[in-house]
């Protein structure tokens, strides 16, 4: 039953993107790594939300640390494997500032996440 439902969910998903691929300034790349991507944690974005209006903070922001791995350590280097199997044109060619970014939020998760145990005042 949640296979279907899922199977619905991005059904669904891929149909609505369509007229965001007509307009110049959006790459189907974009919309594949990003959109798509994200059709399989949405039920983990949707837990991690209810955790933190349950004033679960640290349940929700280990949810939320668990997805970014997951996209990190598992979808992305997949895509590389498939781009070098098949030749799709898809480039990770990042700006300094994406870079620099990407680091100094690995350091704040880190940072947050290091003892165990977070509340709102860290």
């Amino acid at each position: 039953m949640a296979t279907m439902l899922m199977s619905a969910c991005a059904d669904l998903a891929t149909q609505h993107i369509q007229p965001l691929l007509n307009q110049p300034n959006i790459s189907q790349y974009f919309i594949g790594v990003t959109v798509i991507a994200m059709v399989p944690e949405i039920p983990e974005i949707v837990n991690g939300i209810q955790f933190a209006l349950q004033n679960n903070i640290s349940l929700s922001l280990e949810v939320g640390s668990c997805i970014a791995v997951q996209v990190c350590m598992l979808q992305i280097p997949l895509l590389v494997l498939f781009n070098a199997i098949c030749d799709v044109g898809f480039v990770l060619i990042f700006s300094d500032l994406h870079l620099w970014a990407s680091i100094f939020s690995v350091i704040v998760v880190n940072y947050i996440l290091m003892d165990g145990k977070s509340d709102y005042f860290q």
